[in-house]
């Protein structure tokens, strides 16, 4: 066969192996190369600052097309397409990443749909796999409430100079006492799982308990394990003792109430708040109240504390989705940035990250994510807001949240609070 032109050593020398290989013969040369662990991460002569990834893929049985999910991919210039090596099976894309990188991946035998193309999305992440080879892996569970939904397993790539996670996967997990109800809303019309969790011995007369709300309930749940990330911050005294709120979505209704929604910041401070001090007898101070969440959850999460920041005195953003508008991104639309920047200072402190990769800009977007996320740093800065920013190397990735979850918290509310 004509050897492909690939730019990794070794997927090179396995392809030169396989020149007139039988199944057999290619299946033993295949395992060999697994071996060595995938994906292959290989040293770039000429720039030490970053390394060789390369993505590689032998399904069987073999498929016609082949797509990688991951975040460090850009959809626009088709990045998730993985190239045909010669006749062995194997489906491989590389790039050039930085050393700290740490990103999500899957793959799929079914092409990248549009991004616009919710019901596409749904029939893509079903046709999701992990890699074989690959044993580190996250799940995002299946939502109950959705009943088209299925749990998704994918794996992760951490580079050699990743940082480390060792609270986000504790083999003992905190000794929570969880309340899962089904909470309905005015102002929603319809009905929201929440799930509370409260320490051993919760006592409502307790002044320094923190709380902590996070919206997208179930990824905080399961792939960004955030009742395990916090019992093990509180157990270390990083923070002060906690009660955690997961808020779910309704089946189909996330783009919708997580976008410039009033409606659902009025649930979140005039019903889900209210409801919470009712039932557990407890009134949280404001100044150790967070609202957090990621990509339009993290948006959502500031959106909040604009209007009822007398209840919620911290913002935790990860990968915030505040490129987009009320509009859902239209060019010239109102953005978040341009309330904060009309309205009054308020308390509230802001803990805001995101990736070094985000930087695609979809058709009809103001800008990059990473682009929203810096915009909003400058205005909140530019207001006198206590700020604190951070700058991680992978893409809008749950991944990477799983870890900066635990800094943003030690920031805003732990050991590590700063003035700003």
């Amino acid at each position: 066969m004509d050897q492909p032109m690939v730019a990794s050593p070794r997927l090179a020398e396995f392809v030169r192996l396989a020149d007139g290989a039988d199944e057999d013969r290619l299946r033993s040369l295949w395992a060999e190369v697994a071996s060595h662990g995938l994906p292959l991460v290989e040293r770039l002569p000429d720039d030490p600052g970053h390394l060789r990834v390369t993505l590689a893929w032998r399904p069987v049985p073999p498929v016609a097309s082949a797509t990688v999910y991951t975040p460090i991919a850009n959809p626009i210039a088709g990045e998730n397409q993985l190239e045909r090596l010669g006749e062995t099976g194997v489906w491989y894309r590389s790039f050039a990443l930085p050393r700290r990188t740490r990103a999500l991946y899957a793959y799929s035998p079914r092409p990248l749909p549009d991004p616009s193309d919710g019901g596409g999305w749904a029939g893509y992440f079903r046709s999701l796999g992990p890699d074989p080879h690959n044993p580190v892996r996250l799940t995002m569970a299946r939502d109950p409430d959705d009943p088209d939904d299925v749990a998704t397993t994918v794996s992760v790539l951490a580079l050699p100079g990743a940082p480390s996670q060792p609270w986000s996967r504790l083999r003992t997990k905190p000794p929570w006492k969880v309340d899962h109800t089904r909470m309905r809303s005015r102002h929603l019309r319809g009905e929201r799982s929440v799930w509370v969790y409260t320490p051993p011995g919760f006592d409502a007369g307790r002044t320094d308990y923190t709380l902590l709300v996070a919206l997208d309930g179930l990824s905080y749940q399961s792939i960004v394990p955030a009742p395990e990330i916090v019992g093990y911050l509180v157990a270390k005294r990083r923070i002060p003792p906690a009660v955690l709120v997961l808020v779910g979505n309704a089946a189909g209704a996330r783009d919708e109430e997580l976008l410039h929604n009033p409606r659902f910041a009025r649930f979140l401070g005039g019903e889900l708040v209210p409801r919470l001090r009712r039932a557990y007898r407890w009134t949280p101070r404001a100044e150790r109240t967070v609202i957090l969440g990621s990509s339009l959850g993290g948006l959502t999460a500031a959106f909040a504390a604009l209007r009822y920041p007398r209840l919620f005195g911290n913002v935790l953003a990860q990968s915030g989705a505040f490129s987009w508008s009320k509009t859902g991104g239209m060019l010239g639309a109102p953005t978040l940035m341009d309330e904060y920047a009309r309205a009054p200072r308020g308390p509230t402190r802001f803990y805001l990250d995101a990736g070094t990769l985000e930087r695609t800009v979809f058709p009809g977007t103001q800008a990059s994510l990473l682009a929203g996320v810096r915009h909003l740093r400058d205005v909140l800065v530019a207001k006198g807001y206590s700020v604190r920013y951070a700058e991680f190397e992978g893409g809008h990735d749950y991944a990477c949240w799983a870890g900066t979850l635990a800094d943003g918290l030690e920031i805003l509310v732990g050991t590590r609070r700063r003035a700003r």
